[in-house]
């Protein structure tokens, strides 16, 4: 409540102000004068706007809390509907690309400028960026949902019409069928068993890596020569292993192996059971790929950092672990496979994530056609003899007949 009073001084009569505000930080109580109105009319105007500066103050009153305080409420309420994986790689993205620029500024000092800015940055950074970007506006709408801004800064901000990144980059690299053959031939040649089996199995059957270092052995079936898709693997920071539900309720499926994928596999498990055997090792999940020195499954990054190698050792051109996800499809649809098989084997949740593939490969295909006309047209004429007579030849014929 203010209170009003008149005072002297050398220039004249004047009004003041007395208030008792609330600090929307520490909610502390503090007394503050305002000097210098020549009217009441204006004293009173003054406090009514101090007044309904601290109501709005008190009704947002986070907003003077640190970006990095309210993204961490935030991560407590989405945490509780997301599975460990997915956490684990939202928090590394908020530390790594969200964090460092917003982190340690108050909520109420972030303005669109900074937002867009950090778009435009972000748009050089990473081909996808925007799952960033979206993980960091939804820290702003979690703070307008709880009253603690009025509004995101994120509001009506864009996205840059292109970026550095070339479109052509936006698809997986994948590898064609003679490269594929030659990546086959030379890792059973001169690979170990198990890098053989590993590698064989993702390329022929297009799995996720954290579904195939989830296999176990009783997910093999010898009547059907098939193997079950049930979990993916995941490593929290504490390097502890967890077997999670697959991506979506479609990545559950069995597949079909070929006959020297399961036998290669089915070796691999008898060779795991001899280290068991010899270590007298007891194991509560006996995993088919598996660090020879302690029996659990290796880690994502492992299939990544050697592939990288064996690219690199058989020259042939760098390709990720999805990208032998994508060679799988590719060699799929040139083998004349229908789409609807193809999405069942992948597990993909939606046709149109397999249509994409499609569409790569067949206008890949399209543009090889293309070429092998143009090199068929560019290639030297034999004379024949009415074969391939010309049209005016032909012409002329007509008109003047024998």
């Amino acid at each position: 409540m203010a209170s009003f009073s008149k005072y002297k001084t050398t220039e004249g009569v004047f009004w003041l102000i007395r208030i008792t505000l609330t600090d929307p930080v520490t909610r502390e109580k503090r007394k503050t004068t305002r000097r210098g109105f020549k009217k009441l009319s204006d004293a009173k105007f003054a406090a009514k706007q101090l007044e309904a500066e601290e109501a709005s103050l008190s009704k947002n009153s986070k907003s003077h809390y640190f970006y990095k305080n309210i993204f961490l409420e935030f991560e407590e309420e989405y945490s509780k509907h997301l599975k460990p994986s997915t956490i684990y790689r939202k928090s590394v993205d908020f530390k790594k690309w969200i964090l460092p620029t917003f982190g340690e500024k108050r909520l109420k000092e972030i303005t669109k400028k900074d937002c867009q800015k950090y778009i435009d940055f972000m748009s050089t950074q990473l081909k996808s960026y925007k799952p960033i970007v979206i993980q960091a506006r939804n820290v702003f709408d979690y703070a307008v949902r709880n009253d603690y801004i009025e509004s995101s800064p994120f509001n009506n901000t864009v996205y840059p019409k292109t970026t550095i990144f070339e479109e052509d980059q936006k698809l997986e690299k994948f590898w064609d069928k003679e490269q594929s053959i030659y990546f086959l031939e030379r890792l059973k040649a001169t690979d170990t068993l198990k890098q053989y089996a590993l590698f064989r199995t993702l390329l022929l059957t297009g799995m996720r890596k954290g579904e195939l270092l989830a296999l176990q052995e009783n997910d093999m079936h010898d009547d059907t020569q098939s193997i079950s898709i049930t979990k993916t693997l995941f490593y929290d920071e504490d390097g502890n292993y967890q077997l999670l539900k697959p991506k979506t309720s479609s990545s559950n499926r069995d597949i079909h192996l070929d006959s020297e994928t399961f036998t290669v596999l089915k070796d691999l498990v008898r060779q795991n059971k001899k280290l068991r055997l010899i270590s007298g090792e007891k194991v509560k999940h006996k995993f088919i790929f598996i660090k020879e020195s302690s029996f659990d499954p290796f880690r994502n990054s492992y299939v990544n950092e050697v592939l990288n190698k064996l690219c690199k050792r058989f020259e042939l051109p760098r390709i990720t672990v999805h990208g032998l996800r994508h060679s799988c499809a590719s060699l799929l649809f040139a083998a004349g496979a229908d789409i609807k098989v193809v999405q069942k084997l992948l597990g993909h949740a939606h046709i149109e994530t397999t249509l994409n593939i499609y569409t790569h490969v067949t206008t890949e295909a399209i543009e090889k056609t293309t070429d092998l006309l143009i090199n068929y047209l560019n290639e030297p004429t034999k004379k024949s003899s009415g074969s391939h007579m010309g049209v005016t030849a032909l012409k002329k014929q007509k008109n003047h007949p024998n």
